[in-house]
């Protein structure tokens, strides 16, 4: 019998289409990256809510932080280690490390997550054997968790999002990482040559369907010429979704973002 693991690790290398024009991994790549890691321990830990290729249930990521102190380069090599880190009411948590090559932590992640019926899309109580909690690891990762996001004030539009076959994902929704996309494909090309990311958390409230548009709003930008936004510094950004048709909320998020000391 195959002995089970508390912690996770798997190797990524940074692929060609996991960059963006500042020849590192963007921010949706590590996202992906993460997300593959979880299920992989989860099905590890037969939590994987599935019978052959039929799902009793979805796991569904409700809220997720980032920090991110060096973004990985083309043909650089990540390990993303991850472990379950018990559950509070509804919610299963999840921690992860991000490392280079030599083993130097270069980033990390807190998150939390509902088990929801396939059929109703309703939040289940997750059912943890013994074998599980004898291998939940409580150990945080960071002090803070991935709270809930408050937006006052005006926002501006940004874009619309419409979503696409290819983005949606086994479970007939819009992937979580996708809404990851659209915020960057949001945020003006000349904030990210100048800045990075270094704090990114994401709450993710409704779910999107094939077909469905998003306008997409910002606060955090400042408009230095006409027509060209730029992010106050040192500053944040708060994004969020609306879905257009029943103007629902579709997700919330908050983007802290560092100076790039060069572009090339």
């Amino acid at each position: 019998m195959e002995e089970k693991k508390s912690i996770w690790t798997d190797l990524y290398p940074v692929s060609w289409y996991d960059t963006d024009i500042t020849k590192t991994a963007n921010l949706a790549a590590i996202c992906n990256y993460l997300q593959e890691t979880a299920w992989h321990h989860a099905d590890h830990l037969n939590f994987g809510l599935r019978k052959g290729n039929e799902f009793e249930y979805i796991w569904a990521l409700v809220r997720l932080l980032v920090k991110i102190d060096k973004y990985p380069a083309w043909t650089d090599k990540v390990s993303v280690k991850t472990w379950h880190r018990g559950t509070q009411g509804l919610f299963a948590m999840r921690d992860f490390e991000i490392l280079d090559a030599s083993q130097n932590r270069i980033g990390c992640a807190t998150s939390q997550w509902f088990i929801l019926d396939p059929v109703t899309r309703r939040p289940q109580q997750a059912v943890v054997d013994r074998e599980i909690l004898r291998l939940t690891r409580h150990t945080p990762v960071m002090e803070e968790k991935p709270e809930k996001i408050m937006i006052n004030g005006p926002l501006e539009f940004l874009s619309t999002e419409k979503a696409r076959f290819a983005e949606i994902d086994m479970y007939g929704h819009v992937n979580n990482t996708r809404y990851v996309e659209w915020i960057l494909n949001a945020i003006p090309i000349d904030i990210h040559k100048e800045k990075f990311i270094s704090s990114f958390t994401i709450e993710y409230l409704h779910e999107t369907k094939l077909g469905d548009e998003v306008d997409i709003f910002g606060q955090g930008l400042i408009k230095k010429d006409p027509g060209k936004p730029v992010v106050q510094a040192p500053g944040s950004t708060l994004v969020k979704g609306i879905r257009r048709e029943d103007e629902q909320l579709v997700f919330r998020a908050k983007l802290d973002w560092k100076e790039r000391q060069e572009f090339s």
